[in-house]
């Protein structure tokens, strides 16, 4: 028997479920686009990962690896649909997840309500026993309170417990013995210390963090073995090898197991968009672009990242919703603006979009599922961006009679014919998109017009030049597959553990071969889990920071740092501190002290990345079979002069260009995945790693 040469990924969206499967054998791609099933997700993905493969002329015995995104996690939390959770903490600290920060969302605003915690008041209880910052016991852990507690989660039905105690950090003694002595009174619930997932001060940021993995256990482990089991499963499901692995992506961008996505689910919140982020990134380098603005939208949502010199931004600190997570995430700012999004009229009569959305089930009108409500997809449709035989995904017919029906809803009470209101409708879209990258970009002091723009998602390339446009950013990047770009994201992401300890102390009083046997303990950790995750030292790469801040503030800064640190590198790091924070503040105090807060690495195992086809040259002109066709399309206006109205616009394939083909716009090039839309004046060139790369003019 021949051994497994393919390399499937999926990713699960809150309309579609996206699959790719990359053959080894002869780099041939494959992807398919299937709707999301709501009610088991695992179902929409071996649908997706079976299409795909069966597009190769192969089956699931062929795979070698599987990759998997979702947001399962993040909708959980959203829809408060986790497990029944209870919190344990120290005595008097009861209230730590109800008071949690000072911080408002929004200060000024009288009528702000704030969610409830995760962990209902009657769930969460206290143990007597105390650590101090030092680490040292100056009260025992009482066990009668333990077993008091587990006793109630018991009559109240318990299915998941966190526990968090102070200064943990300093030492988890207390932790692990309130692990072992709940796990054992409440067998078959999971407990998780704070500390397993957070090694770090902070202890409302740490609680949360543990509350949100305890929460998450529960529907996390349902769906993952649901998932596991279909993959398995040679009748129904997809027939999976059993040495095969199975990864999870991380909100990171980094890659876990199965097993660990199970344990520590907290990790794969907020990681849907994380593999598209990477994909970008792995493709624009492709084409020697290093410095892009991700442009992701999907059916329900926008998620905007910037990626600089070829590296994603991580954070280390999150919310979802108002969950802080003190984890590494990309920095996505998501803004509620997809091709689901629908279209409404405010108190004020001011058009406005999103962010409810129509999602999977009944999805836009135009899909003819029994929505009656008007999306974005519907205005696309009624301007010619999609024509009457544009089949998404590759077989979703579209309802053009619908869509006008469900835009008139919105066209009537603003007085504007059905085609001024689906234009009304995209620049409204556009326009919240817009703002959501100049966060990420202006807001930080960072010129939008220095980067490439890539678009991505189903619906992204459709949208991507009006957003440029008004961004004045110059060039374009559109992806092979950019539909599917998450799920290949998944195919060139590597494993990832980050480990953190805090070791708060002045840097003066630091001596360094302290901070050097920090670093190494930290260093062997890692390597220590790459190798548990069978990963050959020669593809391990560990590297290591410390988080530094002047004395007296709240928030610190990462400053890199050899894993095998000396003298020299020890002493140069209050300089490199003051040029940190000078460049990102603005400003530096040479003359204040500085300390050091958190010591961590990020241990990183390279995987077998896959070498994605490189196209044949073809010339300037494409080639007579790339262009299927024409339809009307409507464009707004760009200049003063001109009216917006409705161009006869060539229609392309995509699979049919070559490298070095021009196409100019206004145009619409077609794929299965999504559809790329060129304004009048744009040009579009092909790469030879299959990007369109789009230049506009000035």
């Amino acid at each position: 028997m021949a051994a497994p040469r393919l390399r499937v990924a999926s990713d699960v969206g809150g309309t579609f479920t996206d699959s790719i499967a990359y053959d080894e054998a002869n780099r041939r791609i494959s992807v398919s686009k299937v709707p999301t099933t709501p009610g088991n997700r695992a179902l929409g993905t071996v649908a997706g990962l079976k299409r795909a493969v069966a597009a190769q002329g192969l089956a699931g015995t062929d795979i070698a690896y599987v990759g998997h995104g979702m947001t399962t996690a993040t909708n959980a939390v959203i829809q408060r649909k986790g497990g029944r959770t209870a919190f344990v903490t120290n005595r008097g600290f009861r209230d730590l997840l109800l008071i949690g920060r000072q911080d408002r969302p929004s200060l000024f605003d009288l009528d702000d309500v704030r969610p409830p915690p995760l962990v209902p008041q009657e769930l969460c209880y206290t143990a007597a026993g105390r650590i101090d910052a030092a680490g040292r016991e100056i009260e025992p852990l009482s066990l009668a309170d333990l077993e008091a507690a587990a006793a109630d989660m018991r009559a109240r039905g318990v299915e998941a417990v966190a526990v968090t105690f102070l200064h943990s950090y300093a030492n988890p003694a207390h932790e692990r013995a309130a692990k072992a002595v709940l796990e054992s009174l409440l067998p078959g619930v999971p407990v998780c210390a704070s500390t397993e997932i957070v090694a770090e001060f902070r202890e409302f940021e740490r609680a949360s963090t543990a509350v949100l993995n305890a929460y998450l256990r529960p529907i996390m482990e349902t769906y993952l073995g649901s998932l596991a089991g279909l993959l398995a499963d040679r009748e129904d499901g997809l027939g999976l090898p059993g040495a095969s692995p199975v990864m999870v992506i991380e909100a990171s961008g980094g890659l876990m197991t199965l097993d660990s996505a199970r344990e520590k689910p907290v990790h794969t919140v907020l990681s849907g968009p994380a593999g598209g982020v990477v994909g970008s990134a792995h493709v624009a380098g492709l084409a020697g672009i290093r410095d892009i603005v991700t442009m992701d939208i999907g059916g329900t949502s926008t998620d905007i990242s910037l990626i600089r010199e070829g590296q994603p931004i991580v954070t280390r600190q999150a919310r979802l919703e108002t969950v802080p997570i003190r984890l590494p995430v990309i920095d996505i700012n998501a803004i509620g603006a997809g091709g689901g999004s629908i279209p409404w009229i405010d108190e004020g009569g001011a058009l406005r979009v999103g962010p409810m959305s129509a999602e999977a089930v009944p999805g836009p009108a135009c899909y003819g599922r029994g929505g009656t409500r008007p999306t974005v997809t519907d205005a696309n449709l009624v301007l010619g961006r999609f024509g009457p035989d544009t089949r998404l995904g590759g077989d979703l017919t579209l309802d053009a009679a619908a869509a006008r029906a469900a835009l008139a809803t919105i066209a009537e009470p603003l007085g504007l014919d059905v085609v001024a209101a689906a234009a009304g409708i995209l620049r409204v879209a556009h326009a919240t998109i817009v703002r959501g990258i100049r966060v990420v970009s202006v807001e930080r002091g960072l010129d939008p017009r220095d980067f490439a723009l890539v678009p991505f998602g189903g619906a992204g390339p459709m949208h991507g030049t009006p957003v440029a446009r008004d961004l004045a950013i110059p060039r374009l990047l559109v992806p092979p597959t950019p539909g599917i770009l998450c799920a290949l994201g998944q195919l060139v992401s590597d494993l990832r553990h980050d480990l953190v300890e805090t070791h708060v102390g002045a840097h003066a009083a630091f001596a360094a071969d302290r901070a050097a046997g920090i670093v190494a303990a930290l260093t062997a950790r890692g390597d220590a889990l790459l190798a548990a995750d069978a990963v050959p030292p020669d593809r391990r790469t560990i590297t290591a920071f410390v988080d530094m801040r002047y004395v007296g503030q709240s928030y610190e800064l990462p400053i890199g740092l050899p894993v095998r640190l000396g003298e020299a590198e020890w002493a140069a790091l209050p300089a490199r501190f003051h040029d940190a924070h000078r460049a990102r503040f603005g400003h530096a105090d040479l003359s204040a002290p500085v300390e050091c807060v958190s010591f961590g690495v990020t241990a990183v195992g390279r995987i077998d990345t896959p070498v994605l086809p490189v196209l044949d040259e073809g010339g300037a002109v494409p080639p007579p079979d790339a262009r299927t066709g024409s339809r009307p399309a409507y464009f707004e206006a760009l200049s003063r002069t001109e009216e917006p109205r409705f161009h006869d616009t060539p229609v392309y394939a995509r699979a049919a260009l070559r490298a070095g083909n021009v196409v100019n716009g206004p145009a619409v090039i077609e794929e299965v995945s999504a559809t790329t839309i060129l304004y009048p004046g744009d040009r579009a060139v092909v790469d030879a790693s299959g990007s369109l790369i789009v230049e506009m003019p000035a």
